[in-house]
């Protein structure tokens, strides 16, 4: 019997929620698309993403508007709702909060447009 101590680091996630009332997470979670995200690093949890055209989430940019007034289409926004190591040739899934309480400066990529993406969903605490 091997009585030596061990040490293990483990690696956590950062709680970014300020409780857990009202939190729903998207169903099934989100695959994103690891060609917008630094390979090799984790996407925290708490990072703004949205469902690109192809279907695979990418990090949130504020939409444009064209010159005739249209606004770019912004669809599952959301936060993810834990870190994620984006490996190259492979696209993480991960967990997606749609509602809930999060506190905003411990987000990553939350702008006034992705505030008023998810007004009413996700209320944001100082």
């Amino acid at each position: 019997m091997n009585l030596q101590p061990t040490k293990i680091d483990i690696v956590s996630g950062k709680e970014f929620l300020r409780n857990n009332v009202g939190t729903e997470y998207k169903t099934g979670g989100a695959t994103l698309d690891a060609s917008k995200f630094t390979t090799g690093e984790y996407v925290k949890a708490g990072t703004a993403v949205y469902k690109g055209a192809d279907g695979l989430y990418v990090p949130w940019t504020d939409p444009k508007t064209d010159e005739d007034g249209n606004t770019e289409a912004r669809e599952g926004a959301g936060l993810t709702s834990h870190d994620v190591k984006v490996v190259e040739g492979s696209n993480p899934i991960v967990g997606v909060l749609v509602a809930g309480h999060p506190l905003e400066n411990k987000c990553t990529g939350v702008t006034e447009g992705f505030k008023n993406a998810v007004k009413g969903y996700l209320r944001f605490d100082a």
